[in-house]
């Protein structure tokens, strides 16, 4: 597609945009609506990437007839693009001319995207299983997150982990905790008590990090990090029994 051949109409500005640009941001007055040229843009709700398109999309279209309420998402370049920007007034002026059936088809479309738009957002909003008031630890490999008898009662989840890290007690190795998502540590924040165990990465780990003394308000507000702390106590619960049944065996 030639520079100018979405729309005959009218002559539309063309940008040439780097990396990481935005080309207009939620929230923002919307009186222009554009096509992607070459390259490809994130669309971002806030700072959640929704959507990732390619040339040939227009973007913006949303608040055509709605600009008083904004765009309705960010689009974000990824790497150099190539953008033609089209005014909104000067395209109803020359390929509207007043026809109301055609204005009213589109403002319900036009609708119809807005609400599919909150929709997605609130999907998102709810699918956040876990709490983040924390941070992030970069672990190198010989690392102790965690020493046995450490009085401390921080939780931490595994971001990821490239050969996963050991629950260790009294130089023994029980476990290697190795899934991302999963949780550790949380016994001391749950019976206020001294660390039974240590833990260390055995390769390069990176972990969320919570501070203990907020588990029961991020359990109340996220029932999905309950169950996931729950599963994983169960888990690790059913791989000490099985140890200490084959243990009685061996004896």
């Amino acid at each position: 597609m030639r520079d100018g051949e979405f729309f005959n109409t009218q002559k539309p500005s063309v940008l040439n945009l780097g990396g990481d640009t935005d080309i207009f941001v939620q929230g923002e007055a919307a009186d222009c609506f554009y096509v992607l040229l070459s390259g490809q843009a994130d669309l971002l709700r806030g700072e959640q990437k929704v959507m990732q398109l390619g040339s040939g999309t227009v973007l913006g279209t949303e608040t055509l007839f709605r600009p008083d309420k904004g765009y309705l998402y960010t689009a974000r370049t990824r790497g150099e693009a190539r953008v033609a920007r089209h005014g909104y007034q000067e395209f109803l002026d020359q390929a509207m001319s007043g026809p109301r059936l055609l204005r009213r088809v589109l403002d319900t479309h036009i609708r119809e995207i807005e609400e599919l738009w909150l929709r997605m957002e609130a999907a998102f909003k709810e699918n956040q299983d876990y709490y983040f008031p924390g941070g992030i630890k970069s672990c190198a490999p010989g690392e102790w997150v965690i020493r046995e008898g450490d009085r401390d009662d921080a939780i931490y989840r595994i971001v990821s982990s490239d050969q996963g890290l050991e629950v260790v007690k009294q130089d023994k190795v029980l476990a290697l905790l190795r899934e991302p998502g999963d949780f550790f540590g949380e016994m001391a924040a749950i019976l206020g008590e001294a660390r039974t165990a240590g833990v260390r990465s055995v390769g390069e780990s990176v972990l969320e990090v919570y501070p203990g003394d907020r588990l029961n308000q991020m359990i109340a507000d996220y029932p999905g990090m309950s169950a996931r702390i729950i599963s994983n106590l169960a888990q690790r619960l059913a791989s000490t029994s099985r140890e200490l049944a084959c243990d009685s065996q061996d004896t």
